[in-house]
């Protein structure tokens, strides 16, 4: 992503939060977090967030569409908007179009 320019567009804010400490001493190992970083992700640490509706990343407002990789969706659950849920590649994809969009057609367009 960000090693070909592409940075998060001004209307959206991608949130990456790590499912134990184990995982995020991995991506610091192999230089994720630079890549993140560089995209202008905003990095949380390991514990409850938005799939809890606790924390960055839960909508504010019934308009707001967040596209999750939380496991499970129901009214409410992260907020009070729209909840898509999708794998984690779909999720970095959309964050860096701006629109809902798989991995596989990110880079298609920017090859």
């Amino acid at each position: 992503m960000a090693q070909r320019g592409l940075r998060l567009p001004s209307h959206v804010t991608l949130y990456l939060q790590f499912g134990t400490t184990d995982v995020r001493d991995y991506c610091i190992r192999q230089g994720y977090m630079e890549t993140f970083h560089a995209a202008g992700a905003r990095i949380l640490q390991p514990s409850c967030g938005a799939c809890a509706n606790c924390g960055p990343g839960s909508s504010e407002r019934a308009g707001q569409v967040t596209v999750s990789s939380i496991n499970r969706n129901f009214p409410g659950r992260s907020g009070p908007g729209q909840v898509w849920l999708a794998s984690p590649p779909t999720v970095a994809a959309s964050a860096m179009a701006g629109e809902l969009l798989s991995f596989h057609d990110l880079q298609r367009r920017h090859g």
